[in-house]
């Protein structure tokens, strides 16, 4: 009976033993997780964004801006610390000591203060209320790099400057970055490749519209006012292209174009040069066109009456090639400028830029098909409409060479001051000389005149709604918005 008490005993001890170092382990894995938890917090990163710099000269500048009329914060902790080069490795190397004055009590710097790099320092830099921007002076005379940790990504205060540059003026931009900035070459899971080909095939789509006039009703209408059919559609189609033109493709191209450039005048001859290029571009596609299948002129006019003129084998193969040679190129460049759109300034620039070239599409395939059918060519209507979708298929293949190509923010711009010329030689020479044919009554060319504005209108107010077209910054984790880097 004792023996049995003292077995008794002896498992109520190990019980209430086995209890207590329970409870004891608990309570250690609770107090070293809530120790974790605070260490973690208290080791994350302080600063938003790092960089570091090359600082040759003796003095630069910080510039803070409003954007939409407000700061993106009323003050910004900076801490400035001197390195020996302006390395990836270097940066790295002080990111710990960015991290620890970042937390210490900061040194207030008003608009037109100054920095002066130094370990262990931090600055609070006091947006002024009462300017559109804020200069902070830095002073670099005993630096040959600096490291830069901020609370704050410095393109959130950028609307036209970039937010440092040296005393001349020129921008000054960051040898690397923390967080690592994002590869600028878009992966082709980014690629708006749905868009661009959604976009190009209905663009293509256009080729058969001719199916509407082989509706014989339609046929024997439009037969009947040939003149104002043609020359109110034209009207309306040189309204929406040379909209476009204006509005979009020549403004955009120009801040595109200057990705890749600094100096105005380098900027300025390419642009101009590319959108003349443009304009003369389907004059030369004329030139080769004819130049593949020349005119027959034999046997001059004895004895050959018009009709049997047009149907010459060779006026005939010459009238063919010219339609669906051109239209072919002409589409292919569609292609390229749809492609660039997309790629270059997004979904709303890219979709407007289509609903551009569907409008004066349509006038244009019309006019193929009445070429096409007409006693020149003699195509029958199925014919005529598989060759035109043969041609135009181009477009697609446009889009498709511009998006795997991957072309640079500056190469974007040039495609568009290209596609800009080629868009106002269609408007201003192929289209509107229609609205002016001396057959057309007074009543009439004011229709075209109506149409014309109308064009213009429809594109105006897409772009109501339209996103300035603005290329990715160069650098930086996060894009600085517009900002001029002269």
């Amino acid at each position: 009976s004792s023996h049995l008490m003292l077995n008794d005993s002896t498992s109520t001890n190990t019980c209430s033993s086995s209890l207590a170092m329970m409870h004891g382990i608990r309570g250690l894995t609770i107090t070293a997780g809530f120790a974790l938890l605070m260490s973690t917090d208290a080791t994350s990163d302080a600063f938003e964004w790092a960089g570091v710099f090359e600082m040759p000269k003796s003095h630069y500048m910080w510039t803070s801006q409003k954007v939409d009329g407000k700061y993106a914060d009323a003050s910004m902790k900076i801490v400035a610390i001197p390195v020996a080069s302006a390395t990836e490795s270097a940066l790295l190397g002080v990111e710990a000591d960015g991290n620890a004055a970042l937390g210490l009590a900061c040194t207030e710097v008003h608009h037109a203060g100054v920095i002066t790099p130094a370990n262990g320092k931090c600055y609070k830099l006091l947006f002024h209320p009462k300017v559109w921007q804020s200069l902070f002076k830095i002073d670099a005379s005993s630096a040959a790099a600096v490291a830069f940790f901020a609370q704050h990504v410095p393109t959130e205060f950028e609307a036209t400057a970039h937010y440092l540059k040296d005393a001349s003026g020129e921008d000054v931009e960051p040898a690397a970055e923390l967080p690592k900035p994002v590869s600028q070459e878009t992966s082709d899971e980014d690629k708006p490749w749905g868009d661009a080909i959604g976009a190009s095939i209905i663009v293509n789509l256009m080729t058969l519209v001719g199916v509407i006039l082989a509706i014989p009703a339609v046929m024997k209408a439009a037969a009947a006012n040939i003149d104002a059919f043609r020359g109110i559609l034209h009207g309306f189609s040189a309204g929406c292209i040379l909209a476009a033109a204006v509005f979009l493709l020549m403004f955009e191209s120009t801040h595109l174009v200057a990705a890749g450039w600094t100096k105005e005048v380098d900027v300025l001859w390419r642009w101009g040069t590319c959108i003349l290029a443009g304009f003369v571009l389907p004059s030369v596609v004329d030139c080769i066109a004819s130049a593949l299948v020349p005119v027959d002129n034999e046997g001059g006019n004895d004895g050959c009456d018009e009709e049997t003129k047009k149907t010459s084998p060779n006026s005939r193969i010459r009238i063919l090639a010219g339609v669906l040679i051109g239209d072919f190129f002409h589409n292919f460049c569609d292609g390229i400028f749809i492609g660039a759109a997309f790629k270059g300034c997004g979904k709303s620039f890219g979709w407007t830029v289509t609903l551009s070239t569907v409008l004066h599409e349509l006038p244009q395939e019309l006019a193929d098909y009445f070429i096409l059918t007409s006693p020149g060519a003699a195509l029958s209507s199925c014919t005529a409409l598989v060759l035109n979708f043969v041609s135009g298929m181009s477009v697609v293949l446009g889009a498709i060479v511009v998006l795997a190509s991957d072309p640079a923010d500056s190469s974007v711009g040039i495609l568009l001051a290209f596609g800009a010329g080629t868009y106002l030689h269609i408007g201003a020479v192929e289209c509107m000389p229609k609205i002016y044919e001396a057959k057309l009554s007074a009543a009439l060319r004011v229709a075209c005149i109506v149409a014309f504005i109308v064009g213009t209108i429809l594109i105006g107010l897409i772009l109501l709604d339209h996103e300035h077209c603005v290329p990715a910054a160069s650098t930086g984790a996060s894009g600085g918005g517009g900002h001029d880097h002269r």
